[in-house]
């Protein structure tokens, strides 16, 4: 017995020794609870025993495993057991026709005598051809007055009425067929001299000594434009277009020009690499004037040109002629145009003509997903200032004007930052080398300094300008922009007249509910310097527009323009009107 109790002493007292180690062991795992329960009676006794003396060893039971794992990838085109049954063709009905709306008139009035008519119809749903007229009218029957009788400006008369009759064909389906026939008729009055002036260099007249015809002038411009177009733009198919446009103009002091215009082009689409599509152009046009005046004026009249009584008969001929081969297309993530334009110049000088060499060339490149693009070019071309585009520019210009053909060597960058889906933003900034630029003074043949004659000199340009733009899901829009201008001119003592340093322009529009619409725009224009060394004074203009639509077919309108009141000058002599009101509606005949 007193072995066996021995026996069981020497095995508590070594578990007893174990249990530090072993806890020691699973600081870092599972924690073990160990016990011994010894029943019986015996003598304790403590024998000797060696002591312990390594340490206890911690082991870390969250080791890191290396793993080496090795990729293959072997791409196998499966093939599905299942193959599904083939469905029917659907019948599908088709919807409604919606009612279309392919006319509308448009009429109104407003102060100084101002109607306005608009007339447009155009034929319904045909997938072949598409015709229609329209008819507009627009003129203005006040006066200019002052408080100051001998300050009085007079009558101001202006009007201009057009017609158009327009079409289009489809022959085939690539093949497009269109023509249209215009004729406009403008008149305006030569009223830039006051009551005082008319007096003191007329020797003694009045106004009321005086027709309105003597200083009216009237334009008359027919053209017929005919045009045909293969709408191919496949790879490897060939395309082409054609143009013919012929004009005739003649005016009330014996003005006449018969201009033709021949265009046309063909094209050639193909790929790069398989990846991008281009397509190649070769482009060829001849601009064609012919010209005579004889005025029918003489000394006494109160258009005053003091020159000889009636003028000899002019004649003329002028032409230009423009090949120009490019081509569009996308390589490395950047968009060219790459092209050079020829030109043969017979138009400023009949009998020295000259040919012109311009680049056509502009690169562009997209950055951060299309928030930023990036373009610079450099392209140049020659313009024809004929007696057209003259009296466009400044409807009080003298009958016969000389005719130049403005060329220009034009370096631009500009950059698109959609800064957001709601707001953007351009930057642009060109320098021009012209030569024969375009501008306008008084013409000393006239008393009473009121006809003006074109005035052309070369120069360099330097345009920095920009806009930002809001657009909030067409509801409203907001716009801000403005350009400065900077001219290097030949000669120092040269005045550029009639061109300002910078201009602005601030505009909202308004769509409130498909109901009403409100547009609002504020222009401002610098100084400039005018004949005599006279300067003309900072313009600004602030125009409205309110419209109401009641239904689909009929809605209201109220013009506001100069709502400032200023009465601004854009060429000397010649006062504007002051605020302009015009009320009127648009009526719509629906048809089924």
């Amino acid at each position: 017995m007193k072995n066996i109790e021995k026996i069981l002493f020497a095995v508590a007292l070594l578990s007893m020794l174990h249990f530090p180690l072993a806890s020691l062991q699973a600081q870092e795992g599972n924690t073990y609870n160990e016990s011994v329960v010894v029943k019986g009676s015996y003598k304790p006794v403590i024998d000797e025993s060696r002591k312990l003396t390594f340490p206890a060893v911690v082991t870390d039971t969250l080791g890191r495993m290396e793993h080496s794992f090795q990729y293959s990838i072997s791409p196998v085109r499966l093939k599905a057991l299942y193959e599904p049954s083939r469905i029917k063709a659907a019948r599908i009905i088709g919807e409604p026709a919606t009612r279309l709306y392919n006319n509308y008139f448009r009429i109104g009035f407003g102060n100084y005598w101002s109607p306005l008519a608009d007339l447009y119809w155009s034929s319904t749903r045909d997938q072949k051809k598409t015709y229609g007229i329209r008819i507009n009218h627009r003129s203005s029957w006040g006066s200019i007055s002052s408080d100051n009788p001998a300050e009085n400006y007079g009558k101001n008369h202006f009007g201009r009425t057009g017609v158009v009759l327009f079409g289009k064909y489809i022959i085939g389906d690539l093949l497009q067929l269109s023509s249209d026939l215009d004729y406009e008729h403008d008149h305006n009055l030569y009223y830039g001299f006051t009551d005082s002036i008319l007096t003191a260099r007329s020797g003694g007249l009045t106004r009321d000594d005086i027709s309105i015809n003597d200083y009216r002038i009237g334009y008359n411009l027919a053209s017929w434009n005919i045009g045909l177009r293969n709408m191919q733009l496949d790879a490897n198919k060939l395309g082409y277009s054609a143009n013919l446009h012929l004009s005739d103009l003649w005016a009330t002091y014996g003005q006449n020009q018969f201009a033709l215009n021949l265009s046309g082009d063909i094209h050639y689409g193909f790929n790069i690499k398989n990846q991008y599509k281009g397509v190649a152009f070769l482009h060829a046009e001849w601009e064609s004037y012919s010209h005579s005046v004889k005025p029918n004026f003489t000394a006494d009249l109160p258009m005053g040109y003091n020159g000889v009584a009636v003028w000899d008969t002019v004649r003329g001929w002028g032409n230009i002629i423009k090949v120009n081969p490019y081509a569009d297309f996308m390589l490395g993530g950047l968009q060219f145009h790459a092209g050079v334009l020829g030109a043969w110049d017979a138009f400023t000088d009949h009998d020295s003509s000259k040919i012109l060499i311009f680049p056509d060339v502009t690169v562009s490149k997209k950055f951060f997903n299309e928030a930023i693009v990036v373009s610079l070019g450099a392209t140049g071309n020659v313009d024809a200032n004929n007696w057209n585009t003259l009296r466009l520019i400044n409807p009080y210009i003298a009958p016969g004007a000389e005719q130049r053909a403005t060329s220009h060597y034009d370096f631009a960058a500009h950059m698109r930052w959609s800064l957001s889906k709601k707001l953007e933003a351009n930057f642009d900034v060109s320098y021009s080398l012209l030569k024969n630029d375009l501008t306008f003074c008084i013409d000393s043949n006239f008393i009473y300094s009121n006809v003006y004659k074109p005035h052309y000199f070369d120069n360099n340009r330097l345009t920095v300008g920009g806009d930002i733009a809001f657009v909030n899901d067409e509801m409203l829009t907001l716009r801000a922009g403005g350009h400065y201008y900077h001219y290097s001119l030949p000669d120092d003592d040269t005045l550029l007249l009639y061109r300002p340093d910078w201009d602005a322009l601030l505009a909202a529009d308004l769509n409130y509910h498909d109901k009403w619409f409100f547009h609002l725009e504020g222009r401002l224009m610098g100084s400039v310097n005018a004949d005599g060394g006279e300067q003309l004074p900072l313009r600004y203009g602030i125009n409205a527009e309110v419209e109401y639509r009641h239904n689909r077919a009929l809605s209201f309108f109220l013009k506001m323009d100069n709502l400032a009141f200023q009465r601004y000058y854009y060429w000397a002599n010649y006062p504007s009107q002051r605020g302009l009101f015009i009320v009127g509606l648009t009526y719509t005949i629906p048809h089924k």
